[in-house]
């Protein structure tokens, strides 16, 4: 099994475990289909960005409390050195790098895009804010009617409680790091 979705499924097992929601009750909360969600907790399906985010809305935990491994003290690791999660026929990967926390209330990802994508963003839970810092090519962001152009060195905050969408402009791939970030 993948890492990520080894991870998936055992914390998606384990909140539901500790919250006694049987599958049908996680349907019914999150809008995916029991058999989804068991494919999901067995391990035989990788679960969609957007599958993960509709089980993170449903069970109102962070993105990352579904990809989160036991935590080590120091290591030093590759910005794509997981399995990524992938969207639009694998043109948009999302790397997970730092997991939240709640003391630290924020996560990291890195993400790739490929030329041309368009990657449409669900709206976060309360009180969220989004940066993209671009490390490479050109993004194109569209946070609900208002769309701006972010370049190479260049990063963008936005609430993200609303519908946002990024697309990459140019011949190359656009990278980036991408932070949520929760107030309270």
């Amino acid at each position: 099994m993948d890492q990520p979705v080894e991870a998936i499924s055992n914390n998606l097992r384990t909140i539901r475990e500790s919250r006694n929601f049987s599958l049908d009750q996680l349907s019914e909360l999150t809008g995916v289909s029991k058999s989804m969600l068991r494919q999901i907790e067995t391990g035989k399906s990788s679960p969609t960005i957007s599958t993960i985010w509709k089980i993170a809305n449903g069970l109102r935990v962070s993105f990352t409390a579904l990809l989160r491994k036991p935590v080590v003290e120091a290591e030093v690791r590759a910005f794509k050195g997981e399995t990524p999660l992938t969207a639009q026929m694998e043109h948009y990967r999302l790397y997970p790098l730092v997991p939240f926390e709640p003391q630290q209330s924020f996560e990291t990802y890195y993400v790739e895009i490929d030329p041309g994508t368009v990657f449409k963003g669900e709206p976060h839970e309360g009180n969220t804010y989004e940066y993209v810092f671009v490390t490479a090519g050109k993004l194109e962001i569209t946070v609900e009617t208002k769309t701006f152009v972010v370049n190479k060195g260049e990063f963008l905050q936005f609430q993200a409680n609303c519908p946002h969408e990024y697309k990459c402009l140019g011949k190359k791939a656009a990278s980036g790091i991408m932070q949520i970030s929760y107030l309270r």
